[in-house]
């Protein structure tokens, strides 16, 4: 598979995992909020569902979802509205917290909510139906093999960038936890989520 062009796929990949967006805005206030294990449990939340979206891609699912304005269009205010009341809940318990969560413990809710974000990512939808087939051969003996491939490379990329993402956000929460300012994190969080989810609505709108 020499023809298939792997250097300029793996700069791409990393380009756009470094784009600001909703997996990066999520992981970084949720480790600042609730620290390392929180973080690391999004992280594999957000992978699961860039791999349902290489799937569908690979199925053809999502390129029907691409072609048809309305099912994009849900998908992409259905990301949004879940940021959003992600931010009301967060906003809604502010008042009550003291102190930052136990950055040792996380539990499913963290994957969860990294898997929902990620799913209604719209991003991540044009990327397996736009970006990745461009840099597969189009006479390839195995296309599927080939875009299951670079799939796979991108999601090892995002992992890496997304590990570094949680390192950067867990430090945040190192020194937080010592200011004991945890009703501010809260309402901080909540008003950040906002803009993530404003981000989205922006950059992804159509024409």
């Amino acid at each position: 598979m020499d023809e298939v062009r792997w250097a300029p796929f793996l700069v791409a990949a990393v380009l756009i995992e470094l784009t600001p967006g909703p997996n990066m805005g999520y992981l970084a206030l949720a480790s600042a909020r609730r620290g390392w294990a929180a973080g690391l449990l999004t992280v594999a939340g957000v992978t699961l569902g860039l791999t349902v979206h290489m799937v569908a891609a690979a199925a053809g699912l999502s390129q029907l979802a691409a072609a048809q304005p309305l099912l994009y269009e849900g998908l992409r205010w259905t990301g949004v509205f879940y940021l959003l009341w992600l931010a009301w809940e967060g906003w809604r318990d502010r008042a009550a917290s003291s102190t930052l969560e136990d950055k040792s413990v996380g539990d499913w809710r963290d994957v969860r909510r990294g898997f929902i974000t990620n799913l209604l990512n719209p991003k991540a939808l044009i990327f397996y139906v736009a970006v990745l087939p461009s840099f597969a051969p189009p006479g390839a003996e195995s296309p599927l093999r080939v875009f299951l491939l670079l799939g796979s490379i991108h999601l090892t990329v995002s992992i890496v960038i997304h590990i570094a993402i949680v390192a950067l956000g867990a430090r945040a929460y190192d020194w937080v936890a010592r200011t004991d300012r945890a009703p501010q994190i809260q309402g901080a969080f909540a008003l950040g989520l906002v803009a993530v989810a404003a981000w989205v609505a922006w950059s992804t709108r159509g024409g």
